[in-house]
């Protein structure tokens, strides 16, 4: 139905597989091919295969049943990846805990799942569940192993994956085998990939980079630990591995566009972006290059609602054009759930098999977001009411229209204001908060906390301190205002309205900002203003304390190289995190004969090169000396 609304074809039908069981076809076909690599230790298909298996026996050893929840531990590595595919084969559901996050978070995401068993790979927290340690065997496995005799089905929760959750606890949805294994099939029939293609793994879980490869005969690639926040590193891994295929949110796609390398990468063809609106002047620029550009929209609870793979006509500029459904029912409602006329904005209801299961351990809220499809489609029975708006267009393709409620997008991650606001209050000097999202052309949008202070009002230094100790990173606020009081609407309610953005913001415990001295002075502190946007800066403030962030430390690099020709890794940048010391640097490079000019193709600089090379032997060390360790104990009370 152009224009209207989901059309009246039937949805394609998938092969009833697991995830796993795509992974082992591909096995049988290329047993000696290389399917994970990380920097130089690599695993074949065969070796992969073996050691999972193994780990996955020693999983259900360790008392993992079919259904249970098992916490993997660790980085990105090979034991961490031949992990979650035992978990798999043991009949599990992974749940994945990043070393980065808070410990608070990690105990609030294993109250809610409660998992049976914890696997410990490289890099693990220390302690992440407090589950009792059990030694693992050694991978990898290079003996044959058979897969344990575990049978497991597409509707089958295959991990779950948390969001933020506006009731202050986040919100664990399930996601079974058949959302990703009919994604799988869906990108195979579109681009066609196989054995020459190497993609890019820079998270933990994700069909695209993990389980596409692993299916269709593909190499993946790992980023080190952290490398994901490094353009420079990113950019030297597309070049030297000859990367085909990479997923990337819109801000740090604009980072990697400003590297002259970017431009001429050797084996990149497919850019598939999401998370966050593409901006039309980034997408035109990637094409340029001769690269293609997929724009896919992808919801935790809806994977793949609307996928657009050329450029768009007739663009609108207060809007985003997400294309169109190519095997999801998307409906657009209006508060009542009646379907509204052709060109209507409307919230998308969006059902199919890139459906999530629900929310475990939470009915209410599954009811409440999972409903049944009202209009008749048997091909989409449960529909997920996902919040955002959008109105079709006379093509047939959505044009998103923003959110029906507070929720913010900052770096392609869903953040809910009130989650937020609830840990603000935790801090004994708040009495009162209320957390607004700005938009940002870097990174979707900013997020502002306003507080009201009780008698010894915390410094914004204390208060960042607090935040980051207990939410994950993009959840914590880069300004901090305080208010007499928040707004208030004639119902009580936060005018949240009225609450303005900061202008030319400065942390009250900051000192007044000094001047710059010299002229290297003086073009670094005009680099700041623009990249932090704020005249308040001085040569002696830390670049944390004005509210700089991950992804503006790589545009203040970028900037620096661009404009003072002076190339500077992020350790720098963080070993000399003012103004002034960063003026020393480039000024002491020079007298000592050795400054790092600017060129088409720089090669990473030394310390870049020691970092990896001390990275690498971790891995090989962490690779032969076992996974980790597999930490067990049964919940009676389940």
């Amino acid at each position: 139905m152009r224009g209207g609304g989901p059309g009246a074809g039937r949805l394609p039908a998938y092969p009833p597989v697991t995830l796993h069981q795509l992974f082992q076809l591909q096995v049988w076909r290329t047993p000696d091919a290389r399917a994970l690599k990380c920097g130089e230790q690599s695993l074949t298909y065969r070796e992969l295969d073996e050691t999972s298996n193994h780990l996955a026996h020693r999983l259900i050893e360790a008392g993992t049943r079919p259904g249970d929840v098992v916490a993997v531990a660790g980085h990105r590595s090979l034991g961490l990846f031949a992990g979650l595919l035992a978990v798999l084969k043991a009949g599990g559901v992974f749940l994945h805990l990043d070393p980065e996050l808070p410990a608070s978070r990690i105990r609030q995401y294993v109250g809610i799942c409660r998992p049976a068993v914890e696997l410990r790979t490289a890099g693990a927290a220390v302690p992440a569940t407090g589950l009792p340690e059990e030694e693992a065997p050694a991978v990898p496995v290079l003996r044959e192993v058979r897969p344990p005799d575990v049978t497991s089905g597409p509707e089958d929760p295959a991990y779950i994956l948390f969001t933020s959750g506006s009731t202050g606890l986040p919100k664990a949805v399930l996601r079974p085998h058949r959302l990703h294994t009919s994604r799988v099939f869906l990108e195979q029939r579109l681009y066609g990939l196989g054995a020459d293609d190497r993609h890019l793994l820079k998270l933990p879980v994700s069909a695209r980079e993990l389980f596409w490869p692993l299916a269709t005969g593909g190499t993946a690639v790992i980023a080190e630990p952290g490398g994901e926040r490094d353009d420079a590193y990113l950019i030297d891994l597309l070049q030297r591995e000859r990367i085909s295929v990479i997923s990337l949110v819109p801000s740090m796609l604009r980072v990697l566009t400003a590297d002259p390398r970017f431009a001429r990468l050797p084996g990149l063809r497919h850019v598939f972006v999401g998370g966050e609106a593409l901006p039309p002047d980034l997408e035109e620029r990637v094409r340029g290059f001769g690269y293609e550009v997929h724009n896919t929209y992808t919801l935790t609870e809806a994977d793949y609602v609307a996928h657009r793979r050329g450029p768009v006509e007739d663009s609108v500029a207060d809007a985003t054009v997400i294309g169109t459904p190519l095997d999801m029912r998307v409906y657009l409602c209006d508060e009542r759930g009646r379907r509204v006329p052709p060109g209507t904005v409307g919230e998308m209801w969006a059902g199919g098999p890139g459906l999530a299961s629900g929310y475990l351990g939470d009915p209410e809220r599954t009811a409440e977001r999972f409903v049944p499809n009202p209009f008749g489609d048997p091909d989409a029975p449960v529909l997920f009411r996902t919040g955002d708006l959008a109105r079709y267009r006379p093509d047939g393709s959505l044009e998103y229209r923003g959110r029906r409620d507070s929720q913010i997008k900052v770096r392609g991650h869903r953040v809910e204001p009130t989650e937020v606001e609830l840990v603000l209050r935790e801090h004994p000097g708040v009495r009162d908060a209320a957390v607004a999202g700005y938009p940002d052309p870097e990174q979707g949008a900013v997020l502002v906390a306003f507080f009201v202070a009780d008698e010894h009002p915390p410094g914004d230094g204390e208060l960042r301190a607090f935040l980051t100790e207990r939410l994950p990173r993009p959840m914590v606020p880069r300004h901090l205002v305080e208010l007499p009081r928040l707004p208030q609407l004639p119902s009580g309610k936060v005018d949240r309205a009225s609450l303005e953005p900061p202008a030319l913001l400065r942390p009250r415990e900051l000192a007044a900002p000094k001047p710059a001295e010299g002229p290297t002075q003086t073009a670094l502190l005009a680099v700041w203003r623009r990249v932090l946007r704020t005249e308040s800066v001085g040569v002696d403030d830390r670049y944390t304390d004005l509210g700089g962030d991950s992804l503006r430390l790589m545009v203040l690099r970028a900037a620096i190289r661009d404009e003072l020709g002076y190339g500077i890794s992020l350790a720098d940048l963080l070993r000399a995190p003012t103004v002034r010391a960063q003026a020393e640097l480039i000024e002491g490079a020079a007298v000592a004969g050795r400054p790092t000019p600017v060129s088409a193709s720089p090669s990473p600089s030394a310390s870049s090169r020691a970092r990896a090379a001390a990275a690498d032997s971790a891995r090989r060390a962490a690779l032969r000396s076992g996974a980790g360790s597999v930490d067990s104990r049964k919940d009676s009370t389940r």
